[in-house]
């Protein structure tokens, strides 16, 4: 189904018309647990069709790299693969965002309005709220796109979410705020938006703009934008549409306007639609725009300046991963690095229940394998993956020990070859949750991760933080 969504801007009265989403293939695991504002900063967990996904949607298959070493009943692989969007493409993208959007047949409908410069959000990544009253199964779809975008920004990038909610029908965001509302579309009251007679709209992004000076005598003066308000007809999409709904229109409110679809068609921003379901909401162009502006784009940026900025941006990333036997499939995990972002991920079989409701478990339950990713630098970093689990509290530890590294843009070697990785381990404290768990306190970083085969014979996850992007696996 096409629909409509609209962009109003405050300060320019700019109307978009024809935004649109991804119809998108997976439906939402009945055992995965609603997720509130305070799991914002987990990796994104996605099931789909029987496969459990943690962290970003960046894995290439085991063909595309070669086999390096066995740590344990652990295979690694390492190597380098071109799978990136290019630097011509990037460039076309952001200056084509620039000039008037489409409306849904094609035409121009901006002839009388002002086109706004290159856009981004601010200077610092803005905060995120739902408004009072959202259900919880909203809040949670909501929380799902946060954790999806901040999987393709940049760790000083990610976005925030209130631990509180905002009050619902506030008119004027504060500075540095998105604020997200649930309500049918007759009930969006502002008094700038205009009656939808004959479409059907679902989404609305209300930007708040402000004036600054540009980059150079050239541009005089840019415009930003500073805070945002977001507005989901709920009653007229399901739980898989809406989730690419409230993406797109989030995305609005960190600058992208809409696409051409003629020139790119695979791009959550077309209108209608991308070209093609996005298995993870986002498609790689939405993904790599997102690491673009907010990593080598000042606020303010001339359009001219896109390729000056990007510099030397590569379409070619260096993966690492480790492969993993258990009962039911494969633990795959590892981490991919490019354009100076490292990605973790891992992903197995779904687990046919929640771990507290398995009754082959009780008392302390244990697994053990192997984490594996690269620092910032492409040094890979590796060593062992333990969970324990207490069963009759669900709360447990994850412990990384013995970890190496090798120099960077080098393939990892045999266990012990490489060299002590700062001080060699790392642990974290964990709640299990449903068939996921999340990290409750422990050293500096953040572990996401869930249970994989038919009857939790593995785990596996991603480990998080600003020297280290890690996947790791591991078999009861």
């Amino acid at each position: 189904m096409k629909f409509i969504s609209m962009c109003i801007g405050m300060g320019a009265a700019m109307l978009l018309t024809a935004c649109g989403s991804n119809q998108l293939p997976f439906s939402k695991h009945p055992d995965l647990p609603l997720q509130s504002p305070r799991h914002a900063s987990q990796a994104p967990i996605i099931d789909l069709d029987g496969v459990m996904h943690v962290g970003a949607a960046v894995a290439v298959p085991d063909a595309q790299v070669p086999p390096i070493a066995s740590h344990g009943d652990t295979t690694l692989f390492y190597g380098f693969v071109r799978d990136g969007v290019g630097a011509a493409e990037i460039i076309a993208y952001l200056q084509a965002d620039t000039v008037a959007p489409l409306s849904d047949d094609g035409v121009d409908n901006m002839d009388d309005q002002i086109i706004p410069p290159f856009l981004r959000f601010g200077a610092t990544p803005p905060t995120v709220w739902v408004a009072k009253g959202t259900p919880a199964e909203l809040v949670d779809e909501t929380v799902r796109v946060i954790q999806l975008i901040n999987a393709a920004l940049p760790r000083q990038w990610q976005l925030q979410f209130s631990q509180e909610p905002g009050l619902a029908g506030a008119f004027g965001v504060a500075d540095g705020e998105i604020l997200v509302e649930f309500a049918a579309q007759e009930d969006w009251s502002h008094p700038d938006v205009p009656p939808v007679s004959e479409a059907i709209a679902i989404g609305l992004a209300e930007p708040v703009f402000r004036v600054v000076s540009g980059g150079n005598p050239g541009s005089p003066f840019g415009i930003e934008i500073i805070a945002g308000q977001v507005w989901v007809d709920p009653t007229r999409t399901d739980g898989e549409e809406r989730l690419g709904v409230i993406a797109h229109e989030i995305i609005h409110l960190l600058g992208r306007n809409h696409a051409d679809p003629a020139v790119f068609p695979k791009t959550i921003m077309v209108a209608g639609g991308g070209e093609g379901p996005s298995e993870h909401v986002l498609h790689p162009l939405d993904r790599e725009a997102l690491v673009a502006v907010y990593d080598r784009l000042e606020p303010g940026a001339a359009p001219e300046s896109v390729a000056d900025a990007l510099g030397d941006w590569s379409d070619t990333s260096i993966h690492v991963r480790g492969v993993l036997g258990i009962d039911g499939g494969d633990i795959t995990f590892g981490a991919a690095l490019r354009n100076g972002l490292s990605q973790p991920w891992a992903f197995g079989p779904t687990s046919h229940g929640d771990l507290g409701a398995n009754a082959q478990l009780s008392g302390n339950a244990s697994w053990s394998g192997r984490l594996v990713g690269l620092a910032p630098q492409a040094e890979v970093v590796a060593g062992a993956a333990d969970l324990s689990v207490e069963l009759a509290t669900l709360a447990g530890r994850v412990d990384f020990t013995g970890l190496e590294s090798w120099a960077a843009n080098m393939e990892p070697g045999v266990v012990g070859s490489g060299t002590m990785w700062r001080d060699g381990d790392l642990s974290y404290m964990v709640e299990i949750r449903g068939n996921t768990f999340v990290q409750t306190g422990g050293d500096v970083g953040t572990v996401t991760g869930a249970f994989f085969g038919p009857s939790h014979s593995g785990m596996g996850g991603v480990l998080e933080r600003d020297d280290l992007s890690a996947g790791f696996g591991g078999n009861r």
